[in-house]
């Protein structure tokens, strides 16, 4: 398998803490560290790709916007981290790569069609689908595991058939949306899956939602790519969340997508504030990526029973739209 991994000293350029650079910065040292260590840097894009998802008024606004400082230019950030995406989605579509792994920030889920939120101006993994759409890959499946719900993502697709968009996320928490029953609409409807989970929800449940929703639902979906909206925040010790999800976790997560959904995957960073364990979290992911062992063990924890009672509602609306 042939791993592409995204990534731009440059990524380190933006302020806005706790979104800082070294959650990319120390996931380098780690990759390195452990023998990783060919990245490949962005390339440039039209700004048509942009388009296809945001509005030419709200780039305006984000042209405007003012970083911490002098130094940190907010859309030429934020267009280099949509870059990211962009040129993983070339490189796999050419046949260069497998799959891929791009290391970008700012992150994007939060962000709508027209508005931003949440550390996001662009929405990476909208632009990397419609970007895949357009180069051939019409059915798109979005996997988003970030502790917060992709309020952006869902609304920009909530309306359409050719993606399947799925969110496993800590509830109540920022934004406040995703409850279970919003489920897409028009030639949406049932392509939306939420699965909010309560707080303290772990491996085991996870793992379970990928057995008992994910992997059925992407069989039946049968999508020309995968896209994971990578946000290590489920990790447990994450100072904004409070789920608890271990490093070897993500790896689980991506071989299931892998060996069970689709080779096709392009994992595209979101959140994750604790910054040891993001390193350690995004590099299980590339081990999975690569088809290598999983290298972290993964501790049982108790888990609560509200939990379960989370995966039942998900399974029976899961059910009623044939996913299951």
């Amino acid at each position: 398998m042939v791993t592409g991994i995204i990534y731009t000293p440059e990524y380190q350029n933006h302020q806005n803490y706790p979104e800082q650079p070294d959650r990319v910065l120390k996931t380098i040292e780690y990759f390195q560290h452990s023998g990783l260590k060919d990245f490949i840097l962005p390339a440039s894009y039209d700004e048509r790709y942009i388009l296809s998802v945001h509005t030419g008024e709200y780039l305006e606004k984000v042209k405007e916007t003012e970083g911490i400082d002098e130094t940190d230019n907010v859309y030429a950030n934020s267009l280099l981290s949509a870059y990211g995406s962009l040129t993983a989605g070339e490189l796999l579509i050419s046949g260069a790569i497998d799959n891929a792994f791009v290391l970008n920030r700012p992150p994007g889920h939060h962000t709508y069609a027209d508005r931003g939120g949440g550390f996001c101006y662009l929405n990476n993994a909208a632009i990397l689908a419609k970007f895949l759409q357009e180069h051939g890959k019409r059915k798109i499946m979005i996997i988003d595991w970030d502790a917060h719900h992709g309020n952006g993502t869902e609304s920009v697709f909530y309306e359409d058939s050719s993606i399947l968009y799925t969110s496993i996320h800590q509830s109540p928490l920022y934004p406040g949306t995703g409850k279970v029953t919003d489920t897409g609409a028009g030639d949406g409807e049932g392509f939306t899956i939420n699965i909010p989970v309560p707080a303290r929800t772990g491996h085991d449940t996870y793992r379970k939602i990928f057995e008992k929703i994910i992997i059925p639902a992407g069989r039946v979906f049968s999508p020309d790519a995968v896209i994971i909206s990578a946000g290590q925040d489920s990790h447990l010790g994450d100072p904004l969340t409070d789920l608890n999800l271990r490093t070897g976790s993500y790896h689980v997560m991506t071989r299931m997508i892998l060996e069970k959904i689709s080779t096709q995957v392009i994992s595209v960073l979101e959140g994750g504030y604790n910054i040891e364990n993001l390193s350690a979290a995004n590099y299980a992911i590339v081990c999975a990526l690569r088809g290598e062992e999983n290298p972290f063990y993964i501790k049982k924890q108790k888990e609560p029973k509200s939990a379960g009672k989370a995966l039942g509602k998900a399974i029976s609306i899961a059910k009623s739209y044939g996913w299951i």
